[in-house]
């Protein structure tokens, strides 16, 4: 019986891709926030700062793939 789990390349594909979708939604989500009224800001900073954490989680996940031994073989059991 062969037993497919979810491994540390899945995993890694699916950060990508929520990465991906937070790039996306990141200028309209900054717009909102910018036109709440107890917001004193306009777009730019909001999206500005927004950008700083999403490059912070980027770097952080290479340095996670850097470190993360992937083992392409297939065990049989």
């Amino acid at each position: 019986m062969n037993k497919k789990t979810v491994g540390t390349k899945e995993g890694l594909a699916f950060g990508i891709i929520a990465l991906g979708v937070l790039m996306a939604f990141m200028p309209s989500a900054a717009q909102q926030i910018a036109d709440l009224e107890f917001v004193a800001s306009e777009p730019f900073p909001i999206l500005l700062g927004a950008t700083y954490v999403l490059a912070l989680l980027v770097i952080l996940a290479g340095v996670g793939v850097l470190v993360a031994k992937f083992d392409d073989k297939e065990e049989d059991e």
